[in-house]
């Protein structure tokens, strides 16, 4: 693949990466795209660099972003909170140029997976997943369908601060993971059984 000029962070969030890549120069002469639906987060990225295209919209719905226009597009940690994966699948892939890749990362859960968290019912490791992928055909089928092709795929074991579940029932704010003294607490980590980061690199083929 060449060297990409544009650049599409789907689902920024709060602009961690962006902030990250900008700082350290990487998007430097780069056409740079953030979409997300929270109108919040999309006012903390035009902070980052003013010359970033920032829009709030639907993943599965983008409707600033033309036909073919992106080269590299990362979407971490969304596709398992969108109404309807297969349509969020369809606009990647009506964006993307031919050759174009796609890094995705989402959650995959083994059948004995647990955490502390309800969704439609099951346990789940956030309250607002829609779908916690259990085979790598539910996901990737619907890329191959859309012309892509599986560079790399990737999973690896979920881990958790021991501290947080309790900070989270007191619903004490996360910024005091800050503080100097409750930071440490915060490296002690334990894996959540049965939950992995799945991390996928594709490429659109067709």
């Amino acid at each position: 693949m060449k060297k990409p000029k544009s650049f599409l962070d789907l689902g920024c969030g709060d602009g961690s990466l962006l902030y990250f890549l900008n700082k350290k120069g990487y998007l430097k002469d780069k056409e740079v795209y953030a979409v997300d639906f929270s109108k919040h987060r999309i006012g903390l990225i035009k902070k980052i660099n003013s010359k970033f295209h920032c829009f709030v919209n639907d993943a599965c719905n983008i409707t600033n972003i033309k036909n073919n226009s992106i080269d590299f597009l990362n979407s971490t940690q969304l596709i398992e909170h969108v109404s309807d994966d297969k349509k969020m699948v369809k606009e990647i892939s009506r964006i993307l140029k031919k050759g174009s890749i796609v890094y995705l990362s989402t959650v995959f859960k083994k059948w004995y997976g647990w955490y502390f968290y309800k969704c439609n019912g099951k346990w789940a490791l956030h309250p607002e997943h829609i779908r916690e992928y259990t085979k790598d055909k539910q996901l990737i089928d619907l890329f191959e369908k859309e012309g892509f092709k599986v560079l790399e795929n990737k999973k690896k074991l979920f881990w958790f601060p021991v501290i947080e579940p309790a900070f989270r029932k007191l619903k004490i704010r996360r910024d005091i993971f800050e503080n100097k003294f409750m930071k440490p607490l915060r490296n002690i980590k334990l894996p959540i059984i049965g939950y992995y980061e799945w991390e996928l690199i594709l490429e659109k083929v067709k």
